[in-house]
């Protein structure tokens, strides 16, 4: 019955930070001023607002983990007692409840139906939907018969009660509607007049105004819509001089798991800025020269590939790749005979790449080549000591303050991580057995929205470069009919004036933008865990959001 229910507060900051890091609910929008829960198949919005206000509201949680439930609520906050008892039984409706209160004074209610069930413990993903809303009017005779207009029925049939509480609904899912002053179950407060907006299933809306009255629907989110339409898996985030992120459908489909604004997702080609970044390092610190050249740094790997630091970042060096692209489209070819899961660091691409023959004469023209980004990560581990992924880790992510970005493999994948997808008609797998186990100095490191706005920043203030380093690596370096390359970075220009730098990648089960717009300082990342989708959601939000 419920697909998004908005609530109101004035204490914004703190409510959401309970239901975050107390509770442990996972965000899937926000901007400055709301920010909206992922709560099974429903969504609940909390805006802000400039005057207190609680709600009664209840979340339906499988029957059979009540107790589990029980016990991980009284874990993080205090439950709500009424004649010495914490729970009770309602046996009109066949299901277990207990209460608590937020920092706002809203009443939470788990009710834990005993006609479903669901094994393992209790997690927050354990919530189904949400069960219950309050309204509270002191128009209950008027708002009832319009909600009945709608054909919601009246529970039990007998009509709207104006000194009663009605439950107005069906199955596992009602409206509450009370007059003003009534006290509330396991709880010492009244009822209370106060605006809230349901959306239905089925796309209906009721909104009531802060006198109690049916208001006017206006749409709570024609973009949040837009992506649904779209089907869009994953996270998008713009950050101007506010910041606005949203999440779309499940980062686990086996087990129901939504994504959320902070879940990690791969980016495959999109991490290609991170060992350009590294590389520019190594100049600035004097260790190596965008004019060294491969066969001579790395002698017993390449001999035969005569070619500069400069022409690997810029694709332009010719040395044989080990997906090639202009004749290769199926990149779960490349594991047939390597075992993907033997892909573990920069020297297991060697066989791939080593003994081919130079596709063209180096500096000749320019063509994406991923082979000249792993010989980039081989210089970087050879001067510096260390393993590819720690370098970067150690160099961009912690001092970027990307605390949540890494590169993981995929048998180890860390919590919050969004597994990758290949739909195949009317089903769909996993693309565990399509991708190098680790990601390299090529693609697959894992980030977050907010750790991709992060890195722009970082950059683009020279707390990674020096500002020589920096104008440097957006410098337009190479072109051809698909836009105009710097090093590891993509530049939209339009005549002289640079729109945008931005990286992108796509893998089986992964797609990705990320860019800078100079002209205002915004940044924008979409990430998804799905092989195609971030870049019409791209364009999508440049052209709703950012025009």
């Amino acid at each position: 019955m419920f697909k998004k229910v908005t609530l109101f507060t004035n204490k914004l900051d703190e409510v959401k930070g309970f239901y975050e890091y107390q509770l442990g609910f996972r965000i899937v929008e926000e901007d400055e001023s709301s920010f909206m829960l992922a709560i099974g198949e429903s969504q609940l919005i909390f805006r802000e607002s400039d005057r207190p206000a609680f709600y009664h509201f209840a979340f339906n949680i499988p029957g059979n983990q009540f107790t589990l439930a029980k016990g991980w609520a009284s874990s993080r906050v205090e439950l709500n007692r009424q004649e010495g008892m914490d729970e009770i039984y309602y046996a009109n409706f066949d299901a277990d409840a207990f209460y608590f209160e937020d920092p706002a004074g809203n009443i939470v209610e788990f009710l834990g139906r005993r006609n479903t069930d669901r094994m393992g413990n209790f997690t927050v993903d354990s919530l189904l939907n949400i069960s219950e809303v309050s309204i509270t009017t002191p128009h209950v005779a008027e708002v009832g018969k319009q909600i009945e207009d709608m054909e919601i029925p009246v529970r039990g049939n007998k009509g709207i009660d104006p000194g009663s509480l009605n439950f107005l609904g069906q199955g596992a899912a009602f409206i509450l509607l009370v007059a003003p002053k009534r006290t509330w179950y396991f709880s010492k407060k009244k009822s209370e007049v106060h605006p809230v907006s349901i959306e239905l299933t089925d796309g209906r809306q009721i909104d009531i105004d802060e006198e109690g009255r049916f208001g006017t629907a206006v749409p709570e989110n024609p973009l949040s819509d837009r992506l649904e339409e779209m089907e869009f898996s994953g996270a998008a985030m713009l950050k101007t001089d506010e910041e606005w992120s949203i999440a779309k459908g499940m980062a686990d489909r086996a087990n129901a798991r939504p994504n959320a604004v902070n879940t990690r997702f791969g980016i495959a080609s999109g991490c290609k800025i991170f060992t350009a970044v590294a590389i520019a390092q190594l100049v600035e610190e004097g260790k190596l020269s965008f004019d060294d050249v491969l066969s001579e740094l790395l002698l017993e790997h390449f001999p035969n590939f005569p070619v500069t630091i400069h022409q690997l970042l810029t694709h332009t060096s010719g040395i044989p790749d080990y997906f090639d692209e202009s004749v290769m489209d199926d990149f779960e070819e490349l594991w047939q005979d390597l075992p993907m899961y033997r892909m573990k660091n920069t020297r297991d691409f060697l066989p791939l790449i080593k003994d081919k023959p130079m596709k063209f004469e180096p500096g000749e023209s320019f063509e994406y080549n991923n082979a000249g980004f792993i010989a980039l990560g081989m210089v970087v581990e050879k001067l510096s000591g260390n393993d590819f992924s720690d370098v970067i880790e150690e160099r961009i992510f912690q001092r970027a303050g990307m605390d949540r970005s890494g590169y993981f493999q995929l048998d180890r994948l860390p919590a919050e991580t969004a597994t990758g997808y290949i739909d195949e008609g009317a089903t769909w797998r996993t693309n565990q057995y399509t991708i190098p186990i680790k990601g390299g100095a090529d693609g697959g490191a894992y980030t977050t929205a907010a750790d991709m706005a992060v890195f722009w920043e970082q950059l683009m203030n020279y707390s990674l470069l020096s500002e020589e380093g920096t104008r440097n690596l957006l410098k337009v370096h190479a072109s051809d009919e698909e836009g105009h390359y710097g090093y590891g970075v993509w530049i939209k220009k339009e005549e002289d004036e640079i729109l945008k730098y931005h990286v992108m990648g796509y893998d089986p089960g992964v797609s990705f933008h990320s860019g800078f717009y100079p002209s205002n300082g915004s940044t924008l990342t979409v990430l998804s865990n799905e092989s195609a989708g971030a870049y019409d959601v791209i364009q999508l939000i440049e052209q709703e959001k950012m025009n």
